[in-house]
């Protein structure tokens, strides 16, 4: 029989107890970091609920300050509105407005209506005679209130403020604009309502007063201010790390900060259950390896008893798992929101997160079933989940889906576990849930990016393969064989498997890569040798293209253009070296052919350039001698109209010198013979008289032509610059092609001023005028049995004209608009046309005047040529 108490031991040395007893050393460290850590957990727990509760409570009232605020202060609107209608208000309108908000609203002291800043309207009289009549400006707190309104337009909350008729209160300052036209901006300035209130009774009002257990205080953070305004309650919350919320106020923003009375310090959960097991649980393990360090021949002694301790500990380890199962339940219940159902499972309460977090509102939600909802999209086995709710069992991760009001497809996971009274009957579910819908629209993203991803391998690799005509060869860092594509198998003959891991070296000419590295050795200060003289500049540039010389497998050389790309990731982390080879061995055949070919072309051109030389020689004269010929056609074409002009005069001067011979004869015999009478001589003196008359008319006429003619002629065949006016230059011409225009239908006409005065060469400009005249009889108006020609000008400023000739005819094609200025273009070819006319124009435009031509025609809409010249022309090169 085992023995009650092992025999005593004999006495051991300290040293030698830690051998036998450092396990349960160690336990006790462990089981007290447990310890720690859980009650580091419950504080941290503790306190985030705690936070959240007070925000509960301040977010309710934050709401209820809002609206005490918006009762309070709400007779300034009807006061303003009334402003603005009316121009103004009256004594009698303004008590009987605001003496019903004042009975209303017990808070309210006063309502003030300070028409040019000094208040003349109050309400209530008693109590506030002090505020009757007064100016604003005297009172320089005020004041700054005051005009800190009117600079924002709209209504300014000031609070504390030390009342003028006692006490302290919250005042509303709102200024009121009238419409006025007169003003810069439109709104005229009227004055200010103030609206008065108790800040003890706001606060009580507001039920801020009757929060036990917290610590409030309102300030107000404005922006501009380096420090926030105390307005009511504890001091300093802030630096205690409060919970604040803002308030917005009709005029102001005031912040709520809200702090549990004591602060957030709460006392160590030692009496909790997790912790008490933990400590059991640790206590049992060290004592369970003290008694393992037991000496082995007491063992035996013990055996009851340590069957007894293993039990108790078995039952201790049991409550640990069971406790930390539980805490591990709560842990994994802490979602977003929290939701109650009764006893028929019928939703009871949902917290404010799951209207915001799911987008569907509670009142669609409470007093109805889960599975009621109309908002369910199917999809859930909900026979098996009320299954379970008949048994009364916990369950987790319950997903489902919902619509929400937009139409959008939102996804929800769901726990709960059932809750039971006192008495053990069932009275429902409590759980959590949280939306789930960013994680599954995570998974379907990644879904589709790996399939996106495993595509794009594909297509690469089959890109890769289908690149055959050009060898794609790609390594690591070390210079070791990655990829080696389709492409580089048909030019080297190598297999890839063959190929990878291996250096790239193996493809090239030793003595080529060793005169390469000495190259670059050179260039950049630094020995080069092995992979590196295929990948340096690579390395430092990004890339390198260059010709190589590769070897096939049959030892075949081939010439390749290699280039060398240095890859890195999206961070700039280099993987490794990419080398595209083409094979240019054709290429270096057709460029020696080509040279050859070169060397033959250039001896050719040579032979060409002198023949086309000698041909563009040829042209320039012929070109020269048609502008001469031109040239001398129109003069040709003047010289006919001064015939033609001159023949009726001197045929009139010609009947008259005979007529008038006749009758000299006649009147000589008369007086030879004395037969001579006085009635006869004065007839006679009368008729000379009248035909000297017809003489001298027709001679003037033919100097007149003449005098044209030879100004023009001299003009027209010389390049000799003088002052002129522009409508003389332009009535020469008219006289002169008046013979031309007079056998036909069409009519000039001319606008030109009297007083534009030029400095040039009036002969260039006259033929450029003849041209145009010519060319309108030729082209414009053929086949027409009407038109009219007109020339006008005009000055653009002190420095230029503009000269305008149009006519009402044919008009051009846009391609023979484009190429009526060309040399030796003709609508006419073969019909007398040169196809210079117009060319010889544009030159003397632009080369000889120094202008601007500009040519707009449409087919039947005639044609417009616009001249803008200088005054003085420029100095021609030679003269």
């Amino acid at each position: 029989m085992i023995p009650p108490h092992p025999p005593p031991a004999a006495p051991r040395r300290p040293w030698a107890l830690l051998v036998w007893y450092w396990p349960a050393l160690l336990s006790v460290l462990v089981g007290a970091l447990i310890v720690a850590g859980l009650l580091r957990l419950h504080l941290q727990t503790d306190r985030a609920a705690a936070r959240g509760q007070l925000e509960a409570q301040l977010t309710l009232l934050r709401a209820r300050i809002e609206a005490t605020a918006q009762s309070t202060f709400s007779p300034t609107l009807g006061l303003e509105a009334m402003i603005q209608l009316d121009g103004d208000i009256s004594e009698e309108r303004f008590e009987r407005l605001t003496s019903r908000a004042v009975k209303l609203v017990p808070q309210l002291r006063s309502v003030v209506a300070a028409p040019d800043d000094v208040a003349r309207h109050v309400f209530p009289r008693a109590g506030n005679e002090r505020v009757f009549g007064l100016v604003y400006r005297s009172i320089p707190a005020q004041w700054a209130q005051v005009q800190a309104a009117r600079a924002q337009r709209g209504p300014l909350i000031v609070a504390p403020v030390v009342l003028v008729q006692g006490g302290m209160g919250i005042i509303q300052r709102t200024p009121v604009f009238l419409r006025d036209a007169a003003a810069p901006d439109g709104q005229r300035y009227w004055g200010v309502v103030s609206v008065v209130a108790d800040l003890e009774r706001f606060m009580q009002v507001a039920g801020l007063e009757r929060q036990a257990g917290l610590a409030l205080e309102i300030v107000d953070e404005r922006e501009g201010r380096q420090a926030a305004r105390h307005i009511w309650g504890e001091t300093r919350l802030a630096e205690a790390g409060a919970v604040r919320q803002v308030a917005q106020l009709p005029g102001g923003l005031w912040t709520l900060l809200a702090l549990p009375q004591g602060g957030w310090e709460s006392g160590l959960a030692w009496q909790s259950a997790d912790v008490m097991a933990s400590l059991i649980g640790a206590a049992l393990v060290t004592a369970l390896l003290a008694l393992l360090g037991r000496q082995r021949h007491v063992l035996s002694q013990r055996n009851e008893a340590l069957a007894h301790e293993i039990e108790t500990g078995r039952q201790a380890s049991q409550q640990l798992q069971e406790s930390q199962a539980r805490f591990r339940s709560l842990a994994a219940l802490a979602s977003d929101w929290v939701w109650e159902q009764d006893a028929e499972l019928r939703f009871t309460y949902i917290s404010r997160t799951a209207e915001e977090a799911s987008n569907v509102h509670s009142s669609s939600v409470l007093g109805h079933r889960r599975w009621e909802s109309p908002a369910i999209a199917p999809g859930v086995d909900w026979e098996a989940h009320k299954a379970q709710l008949a048994r009364h069992e916990p369950f987790r991760d319950l997903e489902y889906s919902q619509y929400t009001e937009d139409g959008t497809l939102r996804h929800v996971s769901v726990s709960g576990t059932p809750i039971f009274d006192a008495d053990g009957v069932f009275r429902g579910y409590r759980g959590t849930g949280r939306n789930i819908t960013p994680a599954k629209q995570a998974e379907a993203a990644l879904r589709q990016s790996q399939a996106d991803l495993m595509q794009a391998r594909d297509r690469l690799q089959a890109l890769l393969d289908a690149a055959i005509e050009v060898a794609i060869i790609a390594t690591d860092l070390q210079g070791r064989m990655m990829l080696f594509n389709r492409g580089a198998e048909r030019m080297l003959d190598y297999r890839e498997e063959d190929m990878l891991g291996k250096s790239p070296a193996l493809l090239h000419l030793p003595a080529e890569v060793e005169a390469r590295g000495l190259a670059l050795s050179a260039e950049l200060g630094r020995p080069i040798q092995g992979f590196e003289t295929f990948v340096a500049l690579a390395q430092r540039d990004g890339i390198e293209t260059r010709e190589w010389t590769y070897l096939r497998r049959d030892g075949q050389a081939l010439a390749v253009s290699l280039s060398v790309t240095h890859v890195r990731d999206r961070h700039g982390t280099p993987l490794g070296y990419l080398g595209v080879a083409r094979d240019i061995s054709a290429q270096r055949q057709a460029e020696r052919q080509s040279h050859e070919l070169h060397a033959e072309l250039e001896s050719r051109v040579s032979r060409r350039t002198a023949e086309l030389r000698e041909a563009l020689a040829h042209l320039h004269r012929a070109q020269d001698e048609l502008l001469r010929s031109e040239k001398l056609a129109a003069l040709g074409s003047l010289v006919a109209g001064v015939a033609h002009e001159l023949n009726t005069p001197l045929g009139n001067c010609l009947t008259t010198a005979s007529t008038l011979d006749e009758r000299t004869r006649e009147t000589r015999q008369a007086f030879v013979e004395g037969h001579m009478r006085r009635s006869s001589l004065a007839s006679y003196l009368d008729d000379a008289g009248a035909a000297t008359a017809i003489l001298l008319r027709g001679l003037g006429t033919a100097n007149e032509l003449v005098t044209h003619f030879k100004q023009l002629s001299v003009d027209q065949t010389s390049v000799q610059r003088r002052q002129y006016r522009l409508d003389a230059v332009v009535d020469d011409v008219l006289s002169l092609m008046r013979a031309r225009w007079k056998t036909t239908p069409y009519r000039i006409r001319t606008d030109i001023p009297p007083e534009l005065e030029l400095d040039g060469y009036p002969g260039p400009l006259s033929q450029v005028l003849s041209n145009l005249m010519l060319n309108a009889l030729l082209h414009a108006f053929e086949g027409r049995d009407s038109g009219e020609l007109s020339i006008s000008a005009r000055a653009l400023d002190a420095q230029q004209f503009e000269l305008v000739v149009a006519d009402d005819g044919l008009g051009m094609s846009e391609e023979v608009r484009r190429r009526a200025f060309d040399p030796f273009f003709t609508t006419k070819m073969g019909r007398g046309g040169t196809g210079l006319g117009l060319n010889i124009v544009y030159n003397i435009i632009t080369d000889i005047l120094g202008g601007h031509v500009e040519l707009h025609s449409e087919p039947g809409r005639g044609s417009r040529f616009v001249f803008r010249l200088p005054r003085v022309a420029p100095e021609l090169k030679g003269h």
